[in-house]
């Protein structure tokens, strides 16, 4: 059931209204200016899982600390897939470039997502600061794939072509890889002799493992190294918890944010609405209206504050007094 919740209306409420138009204690109504009224008001359930992961946290202080410096600061590409990250770092001077020529001096922060190798061959011979903020979990992808490409295997990667991470992870595959994205995809995958899987980190656990049983059967001899992130599969199981309690989910994160639309697609694949917004004023009344509880959960580049201001932004439109605009 809803929440009952009784307030003091101080004459905002249309009990008031209706009694003296306005409660402003120049006219004495059956209210006696102060009015007492139960509300109906959603429940908000926020998934256990929230807040930046570990490599979020790292890149935003590390980019902060260089703005800090009072030298120019450049994030190459944005340094996590969240606006309000990037327009807060902009509040700071920090200008976002999509390559190292674009800086003319100072300080050039490399994006959590990693970059190629002669990516930051550019920013050195240009003699520019670097200070790498790439996440510890890409790093060591970008080891295993290296190292499997040194070792002579065809390196299989599942991710996404165009995302930042997958286009830093296949400059350390050499010429010999694969990438796939879905079933449809890897199940086109030829016969091989040596075959070596990776994956971007923000991959389900449960299509990494799919991928793994299906080169078993093509491959005559197969290394897997596992580098899908394990603060996501959290998230992901936090989601698949909090979408067996509501009928509604909304998800907070970027728009081009792969882990937040992983969190998407979850909650939908179990049945649920889930609607995907990167801020309160995308709320729409519709979405949680006569719902008794909604889900609630961020990707791993969101702010908790701009978490709480969903949340109250849903509590205020799904109780029956008026929400401001």
């Amino acid at each position: 059931m809803k929440q009952p919740r009784t307030r003091s209306c101080g004459g905002s409420l249309r009990c008031c209204r209706a009694t003296c138009t306005a409660c402003t204690g120049t006219i004495r109504c059956a209210c006696e200016t102060q009015c007492s009224t139960t509300l109906d008001v959603v429940e908000v359930l926020l998934a256990r899982e929230n807040g930046f992961c570990f490599g979020v946290k790292k890149a935003v202080e590390l980019t902060e600390a260089a703005a800090e410096t009072g030298r120019p600061v450049h994030n190459l590409g944005q340094v996590v897939h969240n606006p309000k990250i990037s327009q807060r770092l902009a509040a700071r001077g920090v200008k976002i470039i999509n390559d190292p020529a674009d800086a003319a001096e100072g300080i050039v922060v490399i994006r959590a997502h990693g970059v190629p190798p002669k990516v930051r061959e550019q920013i050195e011979q240009r003699g520019l600061e670097c200070i790498d903020a790439t996440c510890s979990l890409v790093l060591r992808a970008q080891r295993f794939t290296k190292q499997l490409a040194d070792e002579g295997y065809t390196v299989i990667l599942l991710g996404t072509p165009d995302h930042p991470e997958v286009v830093g992870l296949v400059a350390y595959a050499g010429d010999n890889y694969r990438i796939v994205e879905t079933e449809e995809q890897w199940k086109k995958l030829p016969k091989m002799k040596r075959a070596g899987v990776v994956s971007q980190s923000t991959q389900p656990p449960w299509a990494f493992t799919a991928l793994v049983a299906h080169v078993a059967t093509i491959a005559q001899e197969m290394k897997v190294y596992n580098t899908v992130c394990p603060v996501t599969v959290k998230r992901q199981v936090a989601a698949s918890e909090l979408a067996q309690q509501v009928k509604t989910i909304i998800v907070v994160g970027g728009k081009n944010s792969a882990n937040t639309r992983e969190l998407v697609n979850l909650a939908r694949m179990q049945g649920r609405d889930a609607y995907h917004i990167e801020d309160a004023k995308e709320l729409q009344p519709s979405w949680v209206r006569g719902q008794e509880r909604v889900g609630l959960i961020g990707g791993c580049s969101t702010p908790m504050d701009t978490l709480i201001e969903v949340k109250e932004r849903i509590e205020a439109l799904g109780s029956t007094e008026p929400v401001p605009a």
